[in-house]
């Protein structure tokens, strides 16, 4: 019999989920949510119940049997550093989702829905690759000021299974190559260098540093933020909401919404924007070529925006002399969760305890 696998995924205005049968998706649903529908909720975890619900109704208004679920999966949350691996949710898990000891972002609320549905239906909870996997060497993580550090946040799970799906096409193990990686995601990028199957740096992706995203900004000057909190006197959500809601894309085109990006060929406006976020990008996809000491097998682009002919474009011609470049234009979260579910059904894969 095949495993019947319930995976979940959270952005900002939408919930997705997902129904496999071993590793075909037999099923799948996006679940749009409105501002208004949070308008009244001032933390993200205050959307747990809707958002609990709209899941359950959903499946029951497309006969789904719910009964046949066995194992319930999140892409996994801003957590405390951990290791690479596939994790069984629990209370302590669960207490660090809702304190947001990584960071308080959406994606928190993917783990804490599995964990909801998998208790009432009286299965598994996982989550896999959380974003807050640290596998970086002392140099890397150093941070100049001993009162804060730089954090390890970035999209682990398709770091990783990508990584070695492209290390198994050519025969290979992931643990024998040096990646650079870079996935461009509906809200902020992350770029890594894997050496020898560890992550040994990578900016913070979430709310932290480095190339521009549709929503993130990235990178913003010390200054600048102090003159907004001392002189200008931003509050918290006018500050959240100038760094991850009204920057890049949405500032200059008013829309942070890779699909309509996209769509946009004739805009001259657009193409200026998507090539200052390819330039940002490959500068610090270069900067690898010191963290790997220019041993590099090659550069892995994630993403649905590495479908646009012209973002492509502008990203591989200034870094094609560096390394091969392999593309995976689409979304690999859920294939990848159902995979490292699979994995631990198996027994190719241990189910690992938080702490």
């Amino acid at each position: 019999m095949s495993t019947i696998i319930l995976a979940i995924r959270t952005e900002v205005f939408y919930t997705s989920i997902a129904l496999s049968k071993g590793e075909n998706i037999v099923y799948q649903s996006d679940i749009d949510h409105s501002r208004d529908d949070f308008i009244l909720m001032d933390e993200v975890v205050d959307q747990l119940p809707f958002r609990r619900d709209a899941i359950m109704n959903r499946l029951r208004q497309d006969a789904v049997d719910i009964k046949s679920i066995e194992y319930v999966v999140a892409e996994g949350g801003l957590l405390k550093p951990c290791e690479s691996g596939v994790y069984e949710i629990d209370k302590i898990m669960v207490g660090d989702m809702i304190d947001g000891v990584g960071g308080d972002d959406v994606i928190n609320m993917a783990g804490l829905l599995a964990f909801t549905i998998a208790n009432t239906l009286r299965v598994k909870s996982l989550v896999v690759d959380p974003a807050s996997v640290d596998e970086r060497s002392e140099i890397a993580s150093f941070f100049t000021h001993p009162i804060t550090r730089k954090k390890s946040l970035f999209h682990a799970l398709v770091h990783k299974y990508l990584s070695n799906k492209y290390a198994r096409s050519l025969n290979k193990k992931y643990e024998d190559m040096n990646i650079i990686f870079c996935h461009v995601g509906d809200r902020n990028v992350s770029v890594a260098a894997h050496k020898k199957g560890l992550v040994v740096d990578v900016n913070q992706a979430y709310m932290g540093f480095g190339p521009m995203g549709f929503f993130e900004t990235g990178t913003m000057p010390v200054s600048n933020v102090m003159d907004m909190l001392l002189k200008k006197h931003y509050t918290k959500e006018e500050m959240l909401k100038l760094v991850n809601r009204n920057a890049t894309f949405n500032y200059y085109i008013h829309t942070n919404s890779c699909d309509e990006i996209m769509s946009s060929h004739k805009d001259n406006r657009t193409d200026t924007i998507l090539d200052v976020m390819s330039y940002q990008i490959a500068k610090e996809i270069a900067s690898h070529y010191v963290t790997l000491e220019g041993k590099i097998d090659a550069i892995i682009l994630s993403g649905k925006i590495f479908s646009d002919k012209r973002f492509f474009k502008y990203l591989s011609t200034r870094i094609e002399d560096i390394a091969p470049i392999a593309s995976y234009p689409k979304d690999y979260t859920i294939e990848a969760m159902v995979y490292n579910v699979l994995q631990t059904v198996k027994g190719e894969k241990k189910v690992k305890t938080y702490d």
